[in-house]
This record gives C-alpha cells, structure tokens and sequence, in this order.
C-alpha cells in the first residue's frame, strides 16, 4: 500500500534527496516544480523502502492513475520492480490503470524488460528536454553562435543604463506586472488554462523563493524591468531554467537573459536545462538554435 500524502514546504530537502540522486537532471524531477505547479500536477508523494512515489493527481483521469518513475537505485532491479508492483496495486485499488508521465530512456527501457507489453510506451518529442553545458549558453564559443553574440553586444550599445542584478524582494512587484504585460502581447499562443497555471506558479515561486532554493536575475533598462529569468538546482550537474519572461520589445533581450543567468548564477553547474518545447514550432526552433549538447529524450508510458 502507498500512503500518498500532500508534502509540505519543510519536507522539500528530504524530497530533493531523491530527486537529486536519481532524477537524471530532467526538470520534472525536483521539488520546486511541482510545488509550483501545483494547481497542475496536484503531486502527491510517499517515501517507502528507499524509493519516492510521486502521484499527479491533478493529471490522473478516470482510466489512469498518472505517476512519475519511482524515484531509486536504478541499478536494484528487485527494489524497482517491487515499486512498480506497488504502483501498480495503487492503481488496481482504484480500478485505474498506471501511467507514468514524462518518464527517461532508462525508465522505459527498465519497463521494457520487467514487463515486456504490459506497457504501452510511446516516444514524445514534444516532451524532450534541451541540456547545454555550462560553457555553451554562457560563452557561446564557435561560428555558429557569432550571430548570438553580436546581438548580445548590440544589445549593450543600443540601450542605456541597463543594470543585470540577482532577484530580491524589492523586485516582486516588478516582475509580477512585467508578467502582466507579457501575457497581454501573447496574442493566443498558449491556452488561457495554461497561462493561468503558470501565472499561479509564478506567485508561488515569488512567495517562497528562497525556500523553494531558487535563484535568478532581472534586467532593468533606464529603471524599467525589460525581462527577468530564474530556475533551481536538479542535482550536483545541472540547473533548470523555469520562469523566464521579457519584454520583446527589447532586441535579442531573451539571448541577454539566458547568458546572463548562466555567467551570474550557474558557473558551478555542468549543464543547464532549458525544458521541453511542449510541441510549440517557435520554441522548440529558438532551442534548436542553441545546439542542445544532450537531447533528453522523454516518453509516456501506460498500462493495457
């Protein structure tokens, strides 16, 4: 039996102990994420027998029961088939079957040799995860990103008094009207459900930021906030990359915004995580045309 309970803010390092040591660096693994998507997700979780449960019970439906991978040794076979066992019988007992979300290559490879077609795994590009060493997104070395860092330098030349900080509470207010003014010239590109999910995320993030652990920068230009951009720590080697929103107007400001956060906040990461493109055209070519170092292949697997 798994006893899913609601964790509180105060359990959030006992909760990254796992997330860290066996999440793969994929940003669906942490703590911060889902306390901030909460009005998405929902997550539930239970620690039992050195594994980590997480249900996503805002996202479960009346067939399946939604769940991460259980977060463990992935070298312990029998511990993580007696997890999965367990999920399982969670499900059962809720006459729903298994799905887990968003689950890695080495996941569903283990699912593949436990229980052969007992799972149906499908492959979702739209749910692959752009990681880029450290050096790439703060350096840009090489001819193909020439283009990237003259923009970057015209950016400095063509506006005055720019001032690149680290986040405090003096800058709440700032970023949440920036973020206003952001979903009005959105024009429709995201539904107004997930708006409101990330709007909601956001005031969660800015409420309890430093014991979410998170870490950030805003740009002012002439006393305006322009964009602002902040993420949290995965594990020992990578930092994700979550809220980042500016004001367009602005030239190459979200090229600003990513070299920036990564020289100021990340030089003790090896890789940053730029998430998934959730199937948008544009997103997913502005990430391509970072020359992801890893493609962090994701996939949706359910139980027939």
């Amino acid at each position: 039996m798994i006893d899913f309970v609601k964790i509180p803010l105060g359990s959030k390092e006992k909760v990254d102990s796992f997330f860290c040591r066996f999440g793969e660096g994929s940003c669906q693994h942490s703590f911060a994420t889902g306390f901030c998507f909460d009005t998405k997700y929902d997550d539930h979780f239970c620690i039992k027998d050195d594994f980590l449960y997480t249900l996503r019970n805002g996202i479960s439906d009346d067939t399946y029961r939604t769940y991460l991978f259980p977060m463990g040794d992935l070298n312990n076979i029998d511990g993580i088939k007696a997890a999965i066992e367990n999920i399982i019988s969670d499900a059962k007992s809720y006459n729903k079957k298994v799905k887990f979300q968003s689950i890695s290559e080495n996941a569903q490879n283990i699912l593949k040799s436990l229980y052969g077609d007992k799972f149906a795994i499908e492959d979702r590009r739209d749910l692959y995860e752009y990681m880029y060493k450290y050096e790439t997104i703060a350096i840009m070395e090489g001819s193909h990103f020439k283009a990237k860092r003259n923009e970057i330098r015209k950016f400095f030349k063509d506006y005055e008094n720019i001032v690149v900080k680290i986040i405090d509470k003096a800058d709440v207010t700032n970023i949440k009207n920036l973020y206003k003014l952001w979903v009005d010239a959105d024009e429709g590109r995201q539904s107004n459900t997930q708006l409101d999910y990330e709007e909601i995320a956001l005031d969660r993030a800015l409420e309890h930021y430093d014991e979410l652990g998170l870490d950030g920068i805003v740009i002012y230009c002439s006393d305006e906030l322009i964009g602002f951009v902040f993420g949290v720590k995965l594990n020992d080697e990578v930092f994700d990359f979550m809220i980042e929103k500016a004001n367009a107007k602005y030239g190459a400001i979200y090229k600003v915004l990513n070299n920036e956060l990564a020289k100021i906040c990340c030089s003790n990461f090896k890789y940053v995580n730029f998430e998934e493109d959730l199937g948008e055209e544009g997103l997913r070519n502005s990430k391509l045309m970072y020359h992801p170092d890893i493609l962090f292949k994701k996939f949706v697997a359910v139980e027939v």
